[in-house]
C-alpha cells in the first residue's frame, strides 16, 4: 500500500506543469528519498519482528526448560529429605537399640564373668590343664566383652543426655586430662607440649573425653623413643577453631582414613588394649561440636589428628 503512495505521487509530481524542471527534480529527489528511508525502516520493523519472535520463541523454551529444572530439583529434594529423615530415624533407633541390647546384656554377662571366675578360684589345680585352659577362655572373653558392652554404652550415651553447652576454656580442659593420665604419662616419660589454647563454646564433659582419648591413644600407640605429643590451635575465620595433636608414635598408615572412625576398627596394634571405640566417640563428639575430624601420616613416624570445632550460629546474641 505504501509503495503505490510513493507512486502515486511521484507520478503526479512528474505531471506537474507549474514548476521549473530543476524544482521537479529536486522533489522527485526527496521523495525518492523519503521512500528509499520508508523501504529500509519497514525492512528493520520485520527484521525486528523476526527477531522478537525468535527471542521470545527461546525464552520460552527456556522458560519450560526452567520449570522442568525446577520439578525435577524439587522432587530430588523432596526424595533426599524423605531420605534424611528415614536415616535420621534408623540412627535413632540403631542408638536406642544398642544402648538397650548393651545394657540387657550386662546382667548375664556379670553372671556368667562371676561364675567363671568361681570355678577358676574354687577348683584351682584340681582340673588338668586343658580344662584351667578353657576357664581361662571364659574369663577372659567375658572381661572383653564387658569393655565391648561399656564403650557401646558409652558410645551410644553421647549426644543424648542433653548436656549444657558452656564456654570452656581448652587449657583447664587440658590439665584435666593430664591429672587423669598422670601414671600414664610417668610411666611413658612422656611430653606433652602445647601453645595456650582458646576459650570455646562447648559441652565441659565432651571435650574432656576428646582430648583425652586422643593424647591417651598417642601414649598408647607410642614408639621406643618417649611420647612427644603436640598440641596446636589456629581460628578458622568466624566458623571456630582447628586443632592439631601430633605424637612420634608408631603412627597410622593414610590408607586406614576411611573406616578408622567407626566403632570397633582395631587397626593398630591388636596386642594392645582397647575395643577400637576410642576414635568413633572423638568423631561423635566433634560432630556434635558442629566440627570435622581427620589424620594424617607423619612421615618420619606419629600421627597427627586434625579437627575443628565450630562456633554456634546464635554466639553473638
Amino acid at each position: 500500500m505504501e509503495d503505490s503512495i510513493f507512486k502515486t505521487l511521484i507520478d503526479k509530481i512528474q505531471s506537474l506543469r507549474s514548476i521549473e524542471a530543476s524544482d521537479q527534480k529536486d522533489l522527485l529527489q526527496e521523495v525518492k528519498g523519503i521512500e528509499r528511508h520508508w523501504e529500509e525502516g519497514q525492512f528493520m520493523l520485520k527484521r525486528l519482528q523476526k527477531d522478537k519472535s525468535i527471542v521470545i520463541n527461546i525464552l520460552n523454551a527456556t522458560i519450560s526448560d526452567l520449570e522442568k529444572s525446577k520439578k525435577q530439583v524439587e522432587e530430588k529434594s523432596r526424595r533426599l529429605t524423605e531420605n534424611l529423615r528415614e536415616l535420621e530415624r534408623s540412627y535413632e533407633e540403631l542408638e536406642q537399640f544398642s544402648y538397650i541390647a548393651s545394657h540387657d546384656l550386662k546382667s548375664p554377662l556379670r553372671t556368667i564373668s562371676n561364675f567363671a571366675q568361681l570355678l577358676q578360684r574354687r577348683y584351682q589345680n584340681q582340673l588338668d590343664q586343658e580344662a584351667e585352659e578353657y576357664i581361662s577362655f571364659i574369663v577372659s572373653g567375658t572381661m572383653q566383652m564387658h569393655s565391648i558392652i561399656q564403650d557401646l554404652l558409652a558410645y551410644a550415651q553421647v549426644g543424648h543426655h542433653g548436656e549444657t553447652a558452656e564456654f570452656v576454656n581448652l587449657n583447664e580442659i587440658l590439665e584435666t586430662v593430664k591429672n587423669t593420665l598422670k601414671l600414664d604419662i610417668e610411666e611413658s616419660d612422656a611430653q606433652i607440649v602445647s601453645a595456650s589454647l582458646p576459650t570455646l563454646f562447648g559441652v565441659r564433659t565432651y571435650l574432656v573425653q576428646l582430648l583425652q582419648n586422643l593424647i591417651g591413644n598417642a601414649i598408647k600407640f607410642r614408639s621406643e623413643k618417649p611420647p612427644l605429643i603436640q598440641i596446636d590451635s589456629r581460628p578458622l575465620n568466624k566458623d571456630g577453631w582447628e586443632f592439631r595433636i601430633s605424637d612420634n608414635g608408631i603412627g597410622l598408615p593414610a590408607s586406614y582414613q576411611g573406616k578408622v572412625f567407626f566403632p570397633f576398627q582395631r587397626v593398630g596394634d591388636q596386642q594392645k588394649k582397647g575395643t577400637g571405640i576410642g576414635l568413633a566417640v572423638c568423631k561423635k563428639i566433634v560432630e556434635i561440636h558442629n566440627g570435622k575430624i581427620s589424620y594424617q601420616e607423619i612421615p618420619k613416624g606419629g600421627t597427627c589428628f586434625i579437627f575443628s570445632l565450630a562456633l554456634p550460629e546464635n554466639d553473638d546474641e
